[in-house]
């Protein structure tokens, strides 16, 4: 890990953490650096996905509501970083994320390395979680009860991923919790606090980006297999067995493209055909996934010791931007003609 900067600081290194996790000294670096790295806030880009889905899903029903988008994006933006923040916490608490794992291994850890501070993270973390509590209060009282089930239910999965008396992640249930997470309830409950209903068709257009976000989550525990098996967590990649896993991987990534094709024939929401932009990053899922993690990484491979993840993460975000980009496409088309 390289140290960290003066001229890594400020707006230059926010830009490099929101795209991807900076391999830096985060003791040396200025807070907001420091907390959007350890937050992980280069992932939570796929919940801004999912709240905008669902609010263009809400504006094709003219229910459109932009303050109430802004509010639920930025509400499932601080759960998501408060989440990860939290599943730092079981994990170091568990000894899961020890010196030589993966987690620590391919960015920092709040609890890894010299000056952490466990006062700061509790406060930063205490602060987030508030601030998405406080957002999901005013839904509430704005879009009704109904809201309630939504956000309890997604604050409930999200921080029992890893914690709690039977963290989801260490029985095999983590990735059916993700899919539930970032697809029905994210963007059917983005939809629901402008509609205050949530018809059969919007649960199904919940389903191709909910789906993206599991193929991200199988290629992380992929990557982790033997460090995990080796400390007793059972996730789902352990339970299929290696190579299983992978090709259920690849089967989920297809069934993207099929979910939105039913899409676009049950609704005639036909711009989505935007989403074949990704299907050369598809073709290289299926190239990686196929094969085995190899043993050492290729000659001048970046990321190591992920392998499968980066890929999928990739395929996925480019996957999310073209059906963003459909869905705003399809509005266009249909205020024109």
């Amino acid at each position: 890990m390289t140290t960290a900067n003066k001229a890594l600081g400020g707006p230059k290194l926010w830009l490099e953490a929101l795209r991807t996790v900076p391999q830096v000294d985060t003791s040396e670096v200025d807070p907001l650096s420091r907390w959007l790295i350890l937050g992980r806030v280069s992932v939570v880009v796929m919940s801004a996905i999912s709240a905008v889905i669902g609010g263009l899903l809400a504006a094709r029903d003219d229910v459109f509501d932009l303050p109430l988008l802004i509010l639920v994006a930025v509400g499932l933006v601080l759960a998501h970083t408060g989440s990860n923040l939290v599943n730092d916490f079981w994990d170091y608490r568990h000894g899961i994320d020890s010196p030589d794992s993966p987690r620590v291994n391919y960015g920092p850890h709040p609890f890894s390395g010299e000056g952490n501070s466990l006062r700061e993270f509790l406060l930063v973390t205490a602060f987030v979680l508030s601030a998405a509590a406080a957002i999901g209060v005013y839904l509430v009282a704005a879009a009704g009860a109904g809201v309630l089930a939504f956000a309890l239910t997604g604050a409930l999965l999200l921080m029992f991923y890893s914690g709690g008396p039977f963290p989801l992640k260490y029985i095999g249930l983590g990735e059916i919790a993700v899919f539930v997470i970032w697809g029905p309830l994210m963007i059917g409950g983005t939809y629901y606090v402008m509609a205050e209903e949530l018809p059969g068709w919007v649960l199904l257009a919940s389903i191709p980006y909910g789906l993206g976000v599991t193929t991200v989550l199988f290629g992380k525990h992929l990557d982790k297999l033997d460090f995990d098996a080796s400390k007793g967590i059972r996730t789902m990649p352990i339970v299929l067995g290696e190579s299983v896993a992978r090709y259920v991987t690849i089967a989920l990534s297809v069934l993207m493209y099929i979910s939105t094709a039913a899409l676009v024939v049950w609704e005639g929401m036909w711009a989505l055909v935007l989403v074949v932009g990704a299907l050369p990053l598809l073709a290289l899922v299926v190239r990686f996934y196929r094969r085995p993690k190899p043993k050492r990484p290729p000659e001048g491979y970046r990321g190591w010791p992920l392998w499968f993840v980066g890929v999928a993460f990739i395929h996925n975000r480019r996957f999310g931007m073209l059906f963003v980009a459909g869905l705003a496409l399809q509005l266009a088309v249909d205020a024109i003609v």
